[in-house]
């Protein structure tokens, strides 16, 4: 159920993952905690903000106006998509439109209490007493939004999740992400045209979650049958799904255009009341306010922490948005390469988070918009340890540790070295120009230099790091994940099986955490689990495959064109606003 880390890199790379977003409130006025469905947090972790007579119609209660149809909803990602194809999709942005769009899941979460509900099943599937058989039935009259050559519509059926599930499970289709998406899954046969069941290696308490949320479907009637050619189907860059959207237009580099799907199944839950969706590809994140003072966006996150204060305070900007703040599942973190000589050595990890200014960069560059972290989970997630401390910023430490580990300066030349050769590597981050990359990485050289550390940053193509990730070929990244908002398993980021499969891309082996994560996966009770998850937390903080940096709000504007407008606990899902007339 997690964004991919290849498809989630960099804190600006996917600029709308305020659809997975935490807990929320609407209003006027300060931040306050409410609501947050982990318990966990002792901050504000949501605000909304309407600083005018505009901005406070535009939010939910704050007009009387119908819902009516109608309206562009304008976006913005950074990174073009490379596949519309639901099952070899691979980035964050592919996943947004095609699980939100065109191909919604078996299950979705309740926007506000992340609760599973049935979308595409009919209802929750039964599961057998050894949790490892799961039957389904699909929701009978979904149709797809092409049918056959003749008109004739066809209707979503088991015949579609074989076909799907064929694809996923060869090896020749390039599914390699939507398989392991879908953890100890065995098979998926039909027993009618709406029933089939799912037989799963061994009993994982995310199975139903996983499979329900995670499971992509292909149309079994337009789609190639051949696995070898599957991956370049045409249908990859004119996508038919059956979602509230239908595909329109796909204009390379500029945008990506989506129509109302007249014949959408669920409007009783989701009534999407705006007709079109037009998606930009913006590389820059620092055009996209220009974007929407000019009218060209309607929903946006901004990156620049600093010119959304200014914003906050400026009256034109309060006639046109509406500001609202809020955690996200979202986790930016350094990953180290375990298969670098200086690297495999946890101590030398540890010396490299002791010399990151974190707290700084939160001051400074988040202008207190985001919280240092020490592990893997999100500030909010039940799964946090709020009992581990991160790491402070400690020079004298970190060069302690690294004299400890061999690493000192043999040779007088103000580097430190080992076995002849320098300390030196290569940081590579996503191209953006988010100041937490581009400010936030000088400040930590500066510091690794005055330790006799030599680091180089290097900006590369978000296609050309997530190949470099998986062939572990690097030295250091700067990256972001989005976690799932609720259960979030970190197996395929730090179990030794994730290194050639997953996305350990560090190649961290432990056998603690390996025993741990497993325990995790088999834990039916919730409180047993969560007693696991602080375990694999303080593992982590110990050995440092990463250096968990910090867990970001989202800092997000909103049109005042736009009714009911409400963060769900989920973030801007937008299923219920509309446009004024």
């Amino acid at each position: 159920m997690k964004v991919g880390l290849a498809s989630a890199i960099g804190l600006g790379s996917a600029a709308l993952v305020v659809a997975l977003a935490a807990a929320a409130r609407q209003g006027v006025g300060p931040s306050e905690r409410t609501g947050d469905p982990s318990g966990h947090a002792s901050f504000a972790t949501v605000a909304s903000f309407a600083g005018s007579d505009a901005g406070r119609r535009s939010l939910r209660g704050g007009s009387s106006e119908a819902p009516r149809h109608g309206g562009t909803m304008t976006q913005s990602v950074t990174a073009s998509y490379g596949t519309l194809n639901n099952i070899t999709r691979t980035k964050s942005g592919e996943e947004l439109v095609c699980r939100t769009y065109l191909f919604p899941p078996l299950l979705d979460l309740d926007p506000d209490t992340f609760e599973i509900v049935p979308l595409v099943a009919a209802s929750r599937p039964e599961i057998s007493p050894d949790h490892r058989r799961y039957t389904w039935r699909i929701r009978p009259g979904i149709r797809w939004h092409r049918g056959l050559p003749d008109g004739s519509p066809v209707e979503l059926s088991t015949a579609d999740v074989e076909f799907s599930w064929r694809m996923i499970a060869d090896t020749r289709s390039g599914a390699v992400k939507a398989k392991g998406a879908l953890g100890p899954v065995e098979s998926v046969k039909a027993v009618d045209r709406y029933t089939f069941v799912v037989e799963t290696s061994a009993p994982y308490f995310r199975s139903e979650l996983e499979f329900g949320y995670d499971f992509r479907i292909m149309p079994a009637h337009l789609c190639t049958q051949d696995p070898e050619a599957f991956g370049k189907d045409p249908l990859g860059r004119a996508p038919v799904g059956y979602g509230p959207y239908r595909f329109d237009e796909w204009k390379e580099g500029a945008y990506l255009s989506l129509v109302r799907n007249p014949e959408w199944f669920a409007p009783e839950k989701l009534p999407y009341w705006v007709d079109r969706v037009r998606i930009h590809f913006v590389p820059d994140v620092n055009q996209v306010p220009t974007l929407f003072e000019r009218g060209e966006l309607t929903l946006v996150a901004v990156n620049d922490c600093s010119r959304y204060e200014e914003m906050r305070k400026d009256a034109a900007w309060l006639e046109r948005a509406t500001f609202h703040e809020y955690y996200l599942p979202h986790v930016v973190f350094i990953t180290w390469n375990g298969l670098h000589p200086a690297f495999a050595d946890p101590r030398v990890r540890r010396a490299m988070t002791l010399l990151n200014p974190r707290d700084l960069v939160r001051d400074k560059i988040y202008r207190g918009h985001a919280q240092v972290v020490s592990g893997p989970w999100a500030v909010t997630a039940r799964e946090c340890d709020p009992s581990i401390a991160p790491l402070p910023f400690d020079p004298p430490a970190a060069a302690a540790l690294l004299d400890e580990a061999g690493w000192q300066d043999h040779d007088g030349d103000g580097w430190r070295d080992k076995y002849g050769k320098a300390l030196r590597f290569v940081l590579e981050y996503s191209q953006t120009t988010a100041p937490v990359f581009t400010v936030g990485l000088g400040w930590f050289q500066e510091q690794l230099k005055a330790a006799g550390v030599a680091m180089e940053t290097r900006a590369v193509e978000l296609n050309q790091l997530a190949a470099e990730l998986g062939e572990h070929r690097y030295d250091a990244a700067m990256l972001g994940w989005v976690a799932d908002p609720r259960d979030d398993d970190v197996y395929d980021r730090f179990h030794s099986d994730a290194i050639d499969a997953g996305s350990n891309y560090g190649s961290y082996r432990s056998a603690e955490c390996d025993r741990l994560v497993e325990a995790f996966r088999a834990e039916f009770d919730e409180s047993a689990r969560l007693k696991v998850a602080h375990a694999i937390h303080r593992r982590l903080a110990e050995d440092q495959p990463c250096t968990f940096l910090y867990n970001p709000q989202s800092l997000v504007l909103v049109s005042t064109k736009l009714r009911n407008v409400k963060l769900h606990a989920m973030g801007a899902r937008w299923f219920d606003w509309w446009f004024a007339e």
